[in-house]
């Protein structure tokens, strides 16, 4: 009998010690799995997920307005994004639609205005609008301004350019203002991109919806360019077969902080927001 109730409690010690020992180890194991993620994915950060502000700072001032590419410059976005279209008289000029009608005071088409007219427009819709007043439609020149002042890259989209002249004026610009070899300029439309590297060597992006590895494949055709890819159609596959073709990627438009991890941890280049925040002021 003594020595039973010598050996019962010894037992019931190494079985509790030992449910102690898994739990913690589990817990441990817990802990250094979640660590190693949280470790890739800085590391993977580091080499990926560079921040481009969609239209500029656009949840705080105006669309493609200065105050929104101040506000991206200030809060250390590594690019900017921008849309630019032509005037009547040939001017380069940031605006999303074919049309005035949706952002500012006036309407009609883009190109139906001089630059003086359009410059007479008000802008009076968009975030915080009530805080700036008297805001002009701006050229593109003053936004590459702001860029060289903060140190961002100038994402130019491609919107309406209807001459070769106007590809021209935008290479001029480009290099008055030293920015060829600093400026990504981008666009849906492969035949602008194809025009714009006659002329110029400057970095390039060919955006697309529905991307495959035909469109991988395309991008291929045209040096120093680029795939910018809706986020929502991004498959693991497609990030794999542009990796090993040399093909950055841009992701967008990425207002999800898990979706920017995720997209980060594939290695996608660039990603383009309307919300994110970069996690610094310093500039990637």
């Amino acid at each position: 009998m003594k020595k039973r109730k010598f050996w019962m409690p010894a037992v019931l010690l190494v079985f509790v010690l030992f449910l102690v020992g898994l739990v913690w180890h589990q817990d441990l194991t817990k802990i250094f799995v979640s660590y190693r993620v949280e470790a890739n994915r800085e590391e993977a950060a580091e080499n990926a997920g560079l921040l481009i502000s969609h239209r500029g700072a656009c949840t705080l001032a105006p669309e493609n307005s200065l105050p929104a590419f101040r506000l991206a410059g200030e809060l250390g976005y590594w690019g900017a994004e921008c849309d630019v279209s032509v005037t009547k008289d040939g001017f380069l000029v940031l605006m999303h639609d074919s049309t005035v009608n949706r952002t500012t005071n006036g309407r009609g088409l883009v190109n139906s205005f001089t630059l003086e007219e359009i410059r007479k427009l008000k802008i009076d819709v968009g975030a915080n609008v009530r805080y700036y007043t008297d805001l002009q439609v701006p050229t593109l020149e003053e936004f590459l301004q702001i860029c060289k002042e903060y140190g961002m890259t100038p994402v130019i989209e491609l919107k309406i350019l209807l001459e070769d002249a106007n590809y021209d004026t935008l290479i001029s610009l480009l290099r008055q203002t030293g920015m060829e070899d600093e400026a990504l300029v981008i666009s849906f439309d492969y035949v602008k991109l194809q025009k714009l590297r006659e002329k110029s060597p400057v970095h390039t992006m060919l955006l697309s919806q529905n991307s495959s590895k035909d469109t991988v494949d395309l991008v291929l055709t045209l040096e120093n360019c680029d795939l910018g890819i809706d986020y929502r159609y991004c498959s693991r596959s497609l990030v794999r077969y542009a990796q090993e073709k040399g093909v950055l990627l841009n992701a967008y438009t990425v207002d999800d902080e898990m979706i920017f991890r995720d997209m980060t941890w594939w290695g996608i280049h660039f990603i383009t927001t309307d919300l994110l925040k970069p996690a610094s002021n310093e500039k990637s």
